[in-house]
């Protein structure tokens, strides 16, 4: 996922400067319209906008770094969980045993860390959904695409629905094949004692 700055007409989606922000965009606004009343209707209808693009900037990239949260965290995962197979595979032809199945140990301590870190963060992804509820929500998430930053929809879409579960048979699969595992491991040591 694209994680550039934002910059959607001075507004960076940045909780902490969203109103000095809006007051740059305002000031630029009346700037460009000398001759606009600013407590007028055009004044008004430009600071509604402005508006409705400051929230948008600020839940779109609130939900835009949830969604590469997620990314990253079930990338983790899945590559631990590749090296807990390959750790397992590797103890087969171990010259050094012992280091090997403790690295094989290892390996599943931190998928199962990876497991829960990726269930943190897809729950956080999913119970956060993006939305416009307004037309001129509806034009700040055009303008936000325009600028190059990508669409949410096909990320919040490809979000695991009950990542709860999916965590809990991962970490199922995982336990279920690492204890077998330690009883092989230990019929092992138990010859070359």
């Amino acid at each position: 996922m694209n994680l550039s700055p934002l910059d959607i007409e001075g507004f960076t989606g940045t909780g902490a400067t969203v109103d000095a922000e809006y007051g740059a965009a305002m000031r630029r606004w009346q700037a460009a319209h000398p001759d606009a009343d600013p407590r007028g209707e055009e004044a008004h209808a430009e600071g509604m906008r402005l508006v409705a693009m400051m929230d948008t900037v600020c839940r779109y990239a609130d939900r835009r770094d949830l969604l590469a949260y997620e990314q990253v965290a079930r990338a983790e995962r899945d590559r631990l969980l590749r090296q807990v197979e390959a750790r397992w595979e590797a103890l087969s032809t171990a010259a050094a045993w012992l280091a090997a199945h403790h690295a094989y140990v290892l390996a599943v301590d931190e998928a199962r860390i990876a497991i829960d870190m990726w269930r943190e963060r897809a729950e956080a992804a999913l119970h956060r959904p993006f939305f416009c509820s307004s037309p001129r929500d509806e034009a700040a998430y055009r303008q936000i695409q325009e600028a190059g930053h990508p669409a949410l929809e096909p990320e919040l879409a490809g979000l695991d629905q009950k990542p709860g579960q999916t965590a809990e048979w991962l970490r199922a699969d995982l336990d279920q094949a690492d204890r077998r595992r330690r009883q092989l491991a230990a019929e092992t040591l138990v010859m070359n004692a």
